[in-house]
């Protein structure tokens, strides 16, 4: 059921006060200069909301055309791979097009995508990994616990120090601190630094280029006193000290986006004590104006930005526990917003995730909820386009125990090209934790969870890979032992098949063989135990024992059926990876009948006038006599050849009999036909291609 609120905080002043100082109670004083909005157009900061197409390839592949779908952005943009400009052409305001290059794929890795918007204004979007590694049905994934501060609650990864590795900032509930681990690159963290918030009990943090110099900067919102504190980055994965600035009350997420279209990056905090969202309009440098207030459902918590009605211009959705509801606000594109909209489902709405799921071009949404109650712990609500959306489906994965903060993310963490969704779940004594993998199908379902364990009690959940190997690994701050949890995807297999069939094969003959490649994507050696077929099927191999890193070994598989009918088999592979032991089913058939030749050609024949005949011969291989049950002429020009025949309606053991075709073609051109045998002898049916061309 959608209602809509009446009541609504007044639009911003366009001249507020900056420049301001706090008092130790962390209330920001009003002290300094003014401040005047710009005037005159320009660029907005540019937003990717969508799943890159393709968002993952093979490495050596060819080069491709990469579609880049989002918001805000402008002719003039530029798609950025690894921090450099590819080629990018201007679809409309929500898409673009770029080139990416062979040498941008020649080996496994993830790369860093973004949208570069050019000045006034403009700015650099968020970062959108795009995977160049081979998929997999499965991921498995590896636990290392490393020190945090005091009871982490949020976390979030960016390349802070700039030296191309991924590191994690993690905010310390409890001892209102951000913790910096520095990634070495290899998926392990150096030993954590912490920088005071100057809030009490910091709940959320986001890390984003808050002053356009180039570095990544810290906001983070305290919920004890009601603030956002921002740390200017260095560049070098050190801080500035934090300047902290109003919001609403009480427990609440943070979000960034550019809501006004002015090239500034703005905040947007739910805010749980009065039941609305405050948005903090940038100035450019690191400061933000007053917040206004937006109402929403009851007790908000949780929170997404994106572009629900396709109008160009930013919205927010929240998800309200107490109302069982997420309410959605329409932006009006100058910072300020419309009246809610909220709509019902499932039981206290811990975390929302915003995503194409279905990949049509539309924003859908994922929300999860408490589900220790036996309750569903998952709605995916399909997106209409227009800011509504369809009614939700349910699945049993959520977060576990309410009371706790929760967080999901929507990333493809096997490769395929589909958006997957990882969410922490836990329970309220810190006994356990987990993260739950749900991979997606592409349509907007999912399949069931994976679970994977985690320290205890564990809060949210961010995916990057942290150790290059083109893979998305997990982290995961874990609120009772004071660790974050880092889940590297461990050594997997990849198979470029998963099943073979080999059609018709006479009995007791050999086929023609066909070739799966078995590659190892994980970052170590694959030992490998043993490589053994099944059933009438053969195989040999070069992949020995070990296979290393990133490399590939090729296994031949031939069919060699033992009577006739349908065979199958399989190709079993047993190694140390974690998904072990792999397997390719194998499918054909036996049949005792042979056709011979296989194709007939009867090359130029004039218009009306019949060739002379050629001849198949049916062979009966097998022991006992075969029942023929029809021999016809089929196909799209079946007129146009004629079969004759004595083979009558058996034929015994080891004997042959001979069929006649003559074409007779009725116009111009190439002609085709098939000649169809039907007998009991394995096979239902054998084929022999007939072509021909017709002149005058």
């Amino acid at each position: 059921m959608k209602t809509n609120s009446t009541s609504r905080s007044p639009f911003f002043n366009p001249r507020v006060l900056v420049g301001s100082t706090l008092c130790s109670a962390g209330i920001l004083l009003a002290s300094a200069e003014l401040y005047t909005l710009p005037t005159g157009t320009v660029n907005p900061v540019p937003l990717i909301n969508q799943p890159l197409v393709p968002d993952a390839v093979a490495p050596g592949g060819a080069e491709f055309t990469l579609t880049v779908n989002g918001t805000s952005f402008v002719s003039g943009s530029l798609v950025s791979w690894n921090g450099s400009a590819r080629a990018t052409t201007f679809v409309s305001s929500s898409q673009l097009a770029a080139s990416i290059l062979l040498s941008d794929i020649a080996t496994a890795g993830t790369a860093s995508v973004t949208v570069v918007n050019p000045s006034p204004g403009g700015g650099t979007s968020n970062v959108v990994f795009f995977l160049i590694t081979i998929p997999a049905s499965s991921i498995a994934l590896n636990r290392s616990d490393y020190a945090t501060g005091l009871t982490p609650t949020s976390l979030a990864t960016a390349d802070l120090n700039r030296d191309g590795r991924l590191d994690l900032a993690v905010v310390d509930y409890g001892e209102g601190k951000v913790s910096i681990l520095l990634g070495n690159g290899d998926g392990t963290f150096q030993a954590h630094v912490d920088y005071a918030t100057g809030g009490f009990t910091p709940s959320t943090v986001v890390v984003r280029d808050l002053n356009g110099d180039g570095r990544f900067d810290l906001a983070v919102r305290n919920q004890g006193s009601n603030t956002v504190s921002v740390l200017l980055g260095n560049g070098d994965g050190t801080f500035q000290n934090p300047v902290m600035f109003p919001t609403g009350p009480y427990k609440s997420r943070l979000a960034v986006g550019d809501f006004n279209g002015d090239g500034v990056l703005d905040l947007v905090t739910t805010n749980n004590g009065n039941n609305t969202i405050s948005i903090l309009l940038g100035n450019g440098d690191g400061t933000f104006q007053s917040h206004v207030d937006y109402a929403t459902g009851s007790s908000p918590l949780s929170l997404a930005v994106g572009d629900f009605n396709r109008d160009g211009m930013l919205d927010v959705v929240t998800g309200n526990i107490v109302a069982n509801t997420f309410s959605i606000l329409l932006g009006n594109g100058d910072g300020t917003f419309q009246n809610h909209g909220d709509y019902s489902t499932i039981r206290n709405p811990q975390s929302v995730v915003t995503a194409d799921f279905n990949g049509d071009g539309k924003l859908d949404l994922a929300i999860f909820s408490e589900n220790r109650k036996g309750t569903a712990g998952l709605s995916i609500l399909l997106g209409n386009g227009d800011g509504t959306f369809q009614s939700f489906a349910s699945y049993p994965d959520g977060c576990g125990s309410l009371d706790l903060e929760c967080t999901a993310t929507a990333d493809d963490l096997n490769g395929d090209g589909k958006l997957d969704l990882a969410v922490r779940n836990a329970e309220l004594d810190g006994a356990k934790g987990n993260v739950l993998v749900l991979l997606g199908n592409g349509d907007g379902t999912f399949q069931s969870a994976l679970t994977f364990e985690t320290g205890l009690k564990p809060e949210q959940v961010v995916a990057g890979d942290f150790n290059g190997d083109g893979r998305l690994d997990l982290a995961v701050p874990n609120f009772n032992d004071n660790t974050v949890s880092v889940l590297l995807q461990s050594t997997t297999v990849a198979l470029s098949d998963i099943s073979l069939g080999f059609g018709l094969q006479l009995v007791d003959t050999i086929s023609t063989a066909k070739v799966v490649t078995l590659t190892n994507t994980g970052p170590t050696t694959l030992n490998i135990s043993s490589i053994t077929s099944s059933g009438d099927f053969l195989q040999e191999n070069n992949c020995g024992s070990a296979v290393p890193a990133g490399a590939s070994c090729t296994i031949r598989i031939a069919f060699r059926p033992s009577a006739k009918g349908a065979r199958t088999g399989a190709v079993t592979i047993t190694d140390d990876a974690p998904d072990s032991p792999q397997t390719v089913a194998l499918m054909g058939t036996g049949t005792v009948v042979q056709l011979t030749p296989m194709n007939v050609n009867f090359g130029n024949q004039r218009v009306g006038t019949t060739s002379p005949p050629r001849t198949v011969t049916l062979t009966n291989t097998g022991s006992t006599s075969l029942s023929i049950h029809g021999i016809a002429v089929t196909g799209v020009n079946f007129g146009d050849f004629v079969e004759t025949t004595t083979c009558g309606s058996s034929l015994p053991a080891h004997t042959s009999c001979a069929i006649q075709v003559r074409f007779l073609p009725a116009a111009t051109g190439a002609r085709e036909a098939s000649l169809r045998v039907r007998d009991d002898g394995g096979g239902g049916t054998q084929d022999v291609e007939l072509r021909g061309t017709g002149i005058l």
